[in-house]
């Protein structure tokens, strides 16, 4: 039997969950857009992976809530359907097209045809805008990585052959989401004095990467069960580095050992990055860097008691349950009203 406790982190990542009242408000508006009907199943569902929201942003108001809870609203409900295999590889592209579309113009790409989920889309970006004001720039730095992370989500769930720990790290570098949530983060606060010219500093970028790589390394073992449960574990390193590395156990013990470097090496570069930071602007970039460590420790504590990923045969004793109230997630997935 494994734990998730064996995951490690520094007591100034982690933080107790915002209030969810954005939760319920933002469940009334998918309601209100057609992508659930309304019961409780599909609000266990949706407070089950939008929960994630308060872990993840613990220091926000409900304002910034609501805009962080429509952000993995509109991650979730389009990851789980592309991944559930409910279209087929045709209408995989084009949904993804549409929703790139969106958010790069602002507007529907094909307006005789459209679904709830473009209309949900594009009410997530203008009342994103909206909220960002005169910080375009924070804005338009978003677009690009949900750009980036929308793009990543089909080659990723097509890619079954991958065998090494390098590749699959390549993926995640995008797919994780880091990249998106922690510009989310930075939009969030539309008055900070940060200059958004930090994207482009290659230690800020390694930063950011090993963040990636260490939200994917805590999901790949908190979403094990259900990955194999829904036969997409193919692309889960705890699955292909069998074949390397030999049992489980090892596997185990090299993702833990990852894990502490990058770790390491996340608290080493936000140490320089400080440092060399303009005094004018240092507040504010520790603002931007410990919001990335909240995300991860909010990660974290989510991936230790949602629901989303409760399964009696994981290998980690947090997520075994027999409750008969838990709703495996592909029991409401194929229940979402895109058309």
């Amino acid at each position: 039997m494994y734990s998730l406790h064996d995951f490690k982190f520094p007591e100034d990542w982690i933080e107790p969950p915002a209030n969810d009242k954005c939760i319920y408000t933002c469940y009334k508006e998918v309601v209100d857009f057609k992508l659930f009907e309304e019961n409780k199943k599909t609000l266990e569902y949706y407070y089950g992976t939008i929960s994630s929201t308060i872990y993840l942003y613990p220091l926000c108001n409900y304002e910034q809530l609501l805009v962080a809870s429509r952000y993995l609203t509109v991650c979730f409900v389009v990851d789980d359907f592309l991944e559930s295999k409910l279209t087929n590889p045709d209408d995989s592209r084009e949904l993804i097209k549409k929703l790139e579309h969106i958010f790069m113009d602002g507007n529907f790409y094909d307006s005789n045809n459209i679904s709830n989920i473009e209309k949900y889309v594009l009410y997530f970006r203008e009342t994103t805008k909206q909220f960002v004001g005169e910080k375009i720039e924070f804005f338009n730095q978003f677009l690009k990585f949900i750009i980036d992370w929308i793009n990543s989500i089909n080659p990723f769930n097509r890619a079954d052959n991958l065998n090494n720990y390098d590749s699959y790290n390549f993926f995640k570098r995008t797919n994780s989401g880091t990249y998106v949530s922690l510009s989310v983060a930075m939009l969030l606060y539309p008055n900070s004095k940060i200059d958004p010219k930090i994207w482009i500093n290659p230690r800020f970028d390694r930063f950011a990467t090993n963040g990636g790589y260490q939200m994917a390394t805590m999901n790949d073992c908190a979403s094990y069960a259900k990955e194999i449960r829904n036969n997409n574990h193919l692309t889960n390193p705890l699955h292909f580095l069998q074949n390397q590395v030999g049992s489980f156990d090892n596997v185990y013990k090299v993702i833990l050992k990852f894990n502490d470097e990058i770790m390491n090496q996340i608290c080493e570069d936000e140490r320089i990055l400080l440092l060399e930071c303009p005094i004018e602007q240092r507040d504010d970039l520790k603002l931007l860097t410990r919001s990335m460590k909240l995300i991860l420790g909010g990660n974290y504590l989510w991936s230790l008691q949602c629901s989303r990923y409760v399964d009696i045969n994981s290998p980690f004793i947090e997520q075994r349950s027999n409750d008969p109230n838990v709703i495996a997630y592909e029991k409401i997935v194929d229940k979402i009203l895109l058309k």
